[in-house]
């Protein structure tokens, strides 16, 4: 039993210089193997994803899957996950008290050399140790989330009837869509859903980021049609491997709102979810957006989850790296 620990205790031992690498590849099993000790069951299976999305490429690029190497493998890992709109997702390494700093040092100074803007990661509201780090190194804290899921039954709510003739949902067709950005951007204009995120990222890169979440279903991307105006923006995908279908994104322009829209608007997404045999429609919510996080709960939405978002933003130059 000592001879098995000392040899654990070895493998964990980084480098005399402590430098932080890319992976090698006959190491990459390994050093995602730490990445999924690291996680809770629910980022588990998102990370689980990830990887397989990025294994099914016809070339998969791992560069930003790093490491502190130890002897005979990796002492930790740290990946930044490239993803569309010049952004990318962080997953943390296992043990952040030993070579966290360390490690997203690293993952900061790779993010700048590759151009990205944003880089991100999301973890459980009350992991405070990664918390801790992420805002010591870098990553300050950028929204909370509330994570909520409505069982699809037989009977949906009702579309009330005074609006609903003036109401009408067009699907928005190939992207990219100067009509889609420019609703979008109206939109985000005063919302208060995740302000943070848009004053950093544009409409294209939020639209970018929105095609990539769950299966991209240009048929249920909608322009919401109200009295011969747009007036709002209803987008959603199906995770067929779940049964799920997720509201990835809904509002309503600044001119429109009070009119009883957004409750249309969802009404609308558990309708579709519901004539495609889904069981849940799930949606994620800034915990400050009291009126959403009301109409949700009215609509029959409760929580699964609450997680928070910490966020690398690009400096012009960062004198770190």
């Amino acid at each position: 039993m000592q001879r098995a620990n000392r040899s654990a205790d070895s493998i964990n031992k980084p480098w005399p210089d402590d430098r932080v690498i890319c992976c090698p590849a006959p190491w990459r099993v390994h050093a995602l193997r730490l990445l999924a000790a690291a996680d809770e069951p629910s980022g588990l299976a998102e990370l689980v994803e990830a990887i397989n999305s990025l294994a099914d490429q016809p070339e998969p690029d791992w560069q930003g899957l790093m490491i502190v190497p130890g002897p005979i493998g990796p002492a930790a890992a740290i990946w930044v996950q490239p993803q569309p709109g010049n952004t990318a997702r962080l997953w943390l390494p296992v043990d952040s008290s030993q070579w966290g700093a360390m490690l997203l040092h690293g993952a900061r100074c790779w993010a700048a050399s590759q151009g990205f803007n944003l880089v991100q990661a999301v973890i459980d509201t009350i992991d405070t140790d990664a918390a801790l780090l992420l805002r010591d190194n870098g990553f300050p804290p950028l929204v909370d989330l509330r994570y909520l899921q409505a069982q699809i039954g037989r009977e949906q709510p009702e579309k009330e009837t005074t609006s609903a003739a003036e109401l009408r949902f067009e699907s928005i067709g190939q992207l990219p869509s100067p009509r889609l950005e420019s609703i979008l951007s109206k939109i985000q204009d005063s919302s208060l859903d995740c302000p943070g995120l848009s004053d950093v990222l544009s409409p294209w890169q939020a639209i970018e980021g929105f095609r990539h979440q769950g299966q991209y279903s240009p048929e249920h991307w909608c322009i919401l049609r109200y009295r011969a105006e747009d007036a709002g923006l209803l987008l959603m995908a199906p995770h067929p491997q779940t049964s799920c279908w997720e509201l990835i994104y809904m509002g309503v322009t600044p001119g429109w709102r009070g009119h009883g829209l957004g409750r249309q608007l969802v009404i609308e997404a558990l309708s579709r979810a519901a004539c495609h045999g889904a069981e849940r429609l799930l949606l994620s919510v800034d915990t400050r957006n009291h009126l959403a996080l009301r109409l949700y709960q009215q609509l029959g939405f409760h929580d699964y989850a609450k997680r928070s978002l910490y966020a690398w933003i690009a400096p012009k130059t960062d004198p770190s790296c």
